[in-house]
């Protein structure tokens, strides 16, 4: 059980896990995601400035848009269309009735004043990296919200789980206490579909990292045991998530492809989505962006149990399925009979998602984000409403080491954004058993150095390249010089540098953001794992644009 207190107006929080009998003080900060070089231009004008994108959008994200958004969803989305998410999600999430915010969302998906707050990702092993995480919460946080604002609407976070995907490699791995382990299987196809022989000895792997706390070592070991990696996955996500409502929804369904088959046969017949895709993708590249997504001429694959394949047009109108041949009039009587084998890749998955739910919005890291502005006119084109889009929360956590390291060396928490090198550069000016002030001597130099051209072109204009070369040596001297003394006196701080080495490593694996390489589980080992997911319901803000800072002290 946990106790907490948070609200945007102040920036501490105060947190007690009473079932460990420890205390945490965790300060939230926020920092300006454009004095960082995690994030690209395009993510950063999508997070705080979507209104010089709005020929990209339907309206920029701002809760007062939610208004206008609804009303455009409310006349597309059909009764029919409810009835039908209303009987697969009851089904799907049957298992956790034990959630009495489940049932409770499950039972308003029939209401048509009900709309979905939607967030995806693929099926990472035990959660996957921090920033899941933050992505769910901050979907549920955003439903929160807008019932507040709307209180005559009715608000459901979903979570959609990418089941559909066939990159084993790239979800089949996780990063643990510098360690990578993964999971190997010669299973092909939807890795959704794929059954759970073989994983327990990747789950031991895992589990010998707790082996100094038994209790959630034990945690871990209830989950991958039965069913596919689909359900085993929706699982282990409710358990975190489940007491917040959160709907997590498999689309690799027939009788959901079965509605969403008339667009397909579109996708089949037309190429439809390539074209509208490739209009808006070069109209983003006039504008200095580059798109995300590559759109092909068709959008779709082709799977069974064990199979996924790209659907190739040939000149002569048939398909390529794998090293098949198939004629159309036989791949759409294929579509009619079995939609189940047909799949959506990362160009249609957006469209299938906002015509299967009533969703209002799609939040995402900055990268994901930025490959739907590629899609307006392919929603155009279906009529489907585009929804609002919104870069997620992203939160870089400081543990109490890393608070004590930074406190000690006299940095503040947002230096280190900067450079490595510069934070150990300015570490050692300012701590230099004599000053190293180079301002001066700078000043000096240029003074010297331009005098110096302009006597030389004076003398002889032809000189003038020579002049400049020589001056390129005398400034490389002077660096030279300047970076030798540095280096001498970081020997003299040689501890101070080791230890500015460890804070970059733990807040920077891999040379990136914490929240994208660090898997969840250990901090959901050291603070419990209802308490961790509660510490971040605190922590985030659907409105906060700037990057979170959780500083525990």
């Amino acid at each position: 059980m946990m106790l907490s207190f948070f609200s945007k107006h102040y920036p501490y929080i105060f947190v007690i896990i009473q079932s460990q009998t420890i205390e945490i003080n965790m300060k939230r900060i926020t920092f300006n995601r454009r004095e960082t070089a995690y994030f690209s231009d395009l993510a950063n004008q999508i997070n705080d400035n979507q209104s010089a994108l709005q020929k990209y959008i339907q309206v920029p994200f701002s809760l007062a848009n939610f208004e206008q958004q609804i009303e455009l969803k409310k006349k597309s989305f059909s009764n029919a269309q409810r009835e039908l998410l209303y009987t697969v999600v009851s089904k799907q999430m049957s298992a956790y009735s034990n959630f009495e915010k489940v049932n409770h969302n499950v039972e308003l998906l029939k209401e048509d004043n009900t709309f979905t707050i939607t967030a995806g990702h693929q099926l990472n092993m035990f959660g996957g990296p921090l920033y899941v995480i933050y992505k769910v919460m901050d979907a549920i946080r955003l439903a929160e919200e807008l019932t507040k604002k709307y209180p005559s609407q009715n608000f459901v976070p979903v979570f959609w789980i990418a089941t559909e995907d066939h990159d084993f490699e790239e979800i089949n791995h996780l990063h643990l206490f510098h360690d990578t382990f993964s999971w190997e299987s010669e299973q092909k196809g939807p890795v959704g579909r794929f059954s759970l022989n073989g994983i327990e000895g990747f789950k031991n792997d895992i589990k010998s990292k707790f082996d100094n706390n038994p209790e959630f070592s034990e945690f871990l070991d209830q989950f991958y045991k039965n069913h596919n990696l689909s359900e085993a996955t929706t699982e282990f996500m409710m358990n975190l998530f489940g007491d917040y409502g959160i709907i997590i929804l498999d689309a690799d369904d027939r009788s959901l492809k079965s509605s969403f088959a008339p667009i397909m046969k579109r996708e089949l017949e037309s190429h439809f989505s390539e074209i509208e895709v490739g209009k808006t993708t070069a109209q983003l590249e006039e504008e200095g962006f580059h798109g995300q997504a590559m759109a092909r001429p068709v959008n779709l694959f082709y799977i069974k149990d064990q199979f996924r394949a790209r659907i190739i047009p040939t000149e002569n109108g048939d398909f390529e399925v794998g090293e098949e041949t198939i004629s159309k009039v036989e791949l759409l009587k294929d579509l009619e009979n079995h939609p189940e084998r047909f799949s959506p890749n990362v160009i249609l998955r957006p469209l299938y998602q906002e015509f299967i739910l009533p969703n209002l919005c799609y939040l995402g890291g900055g990268g994901e984000m930025a490959y739907w502005l590629q899609f307006k006119g392919m929603f155009d084109q279906t009529e489907v409403p585009f929804p609002i889009i919104k870069v997620r929360n992203s939160v870089q956590w400081f543990d109490k080491s890393t608070s004590k390291k930074i406190e000690k060396l006299n940095l503040k928490y947002t230096d280190v954004f900067e450079s490595i090198h510069e934070v150990k550069k300015q570490f050692v000016i300012d701590n230099a058993e004599e000053e190293l002030d180079f301002s001066k001597l700078e000043e000096k130099a240029n003074t010297f150095i331009q005098e110096l051209e302009n006597s030389i072109v004076v003398l002889d204009k032809g000189l003038e390249g020579y002049a400049k070369s020589e001056s390129t040596k005398i400034q490389k001297q002077l660096d030279g010089i300047q970076q030798k003394l540095i280096r001498h006196q970081k020997k003299k701080h040689e501890d101070a540098m080791n230890q500015i080495d460890g804070i970059y490593s733990r807040l920077f694996p891999n040379n990136g953001l914490q929240e994208r390489y660090d898997n969840m589980i250990p901090f959901l080992g050291k603070y419990g794992p209802k308490e961790f997911v509660g510490m971040v319901y605190d922590l985030i803000d659907p409105e906060e644009e700037g990057l979170i800072l959780a500083i525990e002290e």
